[in-house]
Parts: structure tokens; sequence; C-alpha cells
């Protein structure tokens, strides 16, 4: 969320830039400069069209950030649809500086779930998960070392061992999973629309309801 942030910022400081750039084309236009004749008159004309392009752009792609932050802020309430003995903490942090969007607790189990932005068409292509023909290169190994991460961490703390199962989501509302399996390798792959139902109904390790409580705490603090 905070690097979505960082260049939503970026549109904004650019447009800034421009904006201020038109300002000064339209105020001290280059013709005054160079000499009143058409040419120069056409040349300044043209930057200012140029100016107001880019301007354009960089308001359509920051009307696409919001609408990408919108989607990964509103994911979180999904999650937190689900059934009232499930608790949910967001923003987990693990071990070697790796970081999981939520972590959900409930009799069906633990579960880590990781969020990428956007959304498209989601597939497989052996190897590695692929969004919109760009191949996410080591998401599914990297979803995996953070469920070890937090076995490990939850074992240190409670002294037994826990099935941590990793999923991957998309904030994409329209995201098609139409050629995409539901599980690769022990990593659940699933539309966002579908997390709550995989977790309420997929009995991966049974937990009693206290266990489930201090495990909250734990990850709480």
């Amino acid at each position: 969320m905070i690097n979505l942030a960082q260049k939503l910022f970026s549109y904004l400081f650019l447009f800034i830039l421009v904006a201020v750039a038109a300002f000064v084309n339209w105020w001290q236009p280059i013709y005054l400069w160079l000499g009143d004749t058409p040419i120069y008159r056409f040349i300044w004309l043209g930057i200012f069209f140029v100016l107001l392009d880019i301007a354009i752009e960089i308001i359509v792609r920051a009307t696409k950030q919001l609408g990408v932050i919108g989607e990964m802020m509103s994911i979180g309430k999904d999650i937190r649809k689900i059934s009232g003995g499930f608790r949910v903490v967001s923003k987990v942090s693990l071990s070697n500086n790796l970081k999981a969007d939520y972590a959900v607790i409930g009799s069906s189990g633990i579960w880590l779930l990781n969020v990428r932005d956007n959304g498209g068409k989601i597939t497989f292509n052996g190897d590695d998960i692929v969004q919109n023909e760009r191949i996410l290169k080591g998401l599914l190994s990297e979803a995996l070392e953070k469920s070890y991460a937090l076995a490990n961490f939850i074992k240190d703390k409670i002294g037994r061992d826990f099935i941590i199962t990793p999923v991957i989501t998309f904030s994409g509302l329209k995201a098609d999973f139409v050629e995409m399996p539901k599980a690769v390798r022990g990593v659940y792959v699933v539309p966002r629309k579908d997390i709550v139902s995989l977790i309420e109904n997929t009995d991966i390790q049974l937990i009693d309801q206290k266990t489930i409580e201090d495990i909250y705490k734990i990850l709480k603090k």
C-alpha cells in the first residue's frame, strides 16, 4: 500500500511540474524571447499542447492508481466479513523483513494472505503465475517462505507446530482466473470474492477457540 501511495504522489508531483511549465510557457511565451514570428508562435502553441497532453496522461494514470488503492483498501473489508469465530490480523511482520497483508486464524486453520494489486488475466505457465502476460517470478516461493516464517514464529511462542496455508489473491474485482488452477505447490490462488468461502469451508488444521485467541494475541503484538 505504501508503494501505491508513493506512486500516486509521484504522479501529483509530475502534474505540478507540468502545470508550472505550462503556466510559464503561457505567461512568458517563447516568441517574446526569439521574435514574434509565425514559426515561433507555432512552436509556442505546440509546446502548450504537448504539455496539455502530458497533463491529461498523468491525470489518467493517477485516476487508475486511486482505483487500485481503493481496491486494496476494500479487500480488507471483504476479508473481515468472515464468520465471527475467525480472527483477522493485517500487515503481519515476519522474519527476514518479510511481510504478509493478512493472517486469518480460525477453526479451519491459519491462513496467510498475500494481495497483489490490479487484476486482469491470471494464468499459470507451469512455473510461475502470470498476470496480463507478465511473469510474477518468485511469487509462489515467496508466499511459501512467508508461511514457513510464520509457522516458526508461532512455534517459538506457543511450542506447537501449526500448518500455515498461503493464499495469493489480486485486488482487481474483475480479475480473470479461468485458466488458473486453484492451488499450485500448496499455495491457493483465488479471486478475492472467494477468499472467505475458501477459508470457512476448507479444513486444513482444526484449531480450538482458545488457541485461536492465543495466536491472535501474539500476532496483534
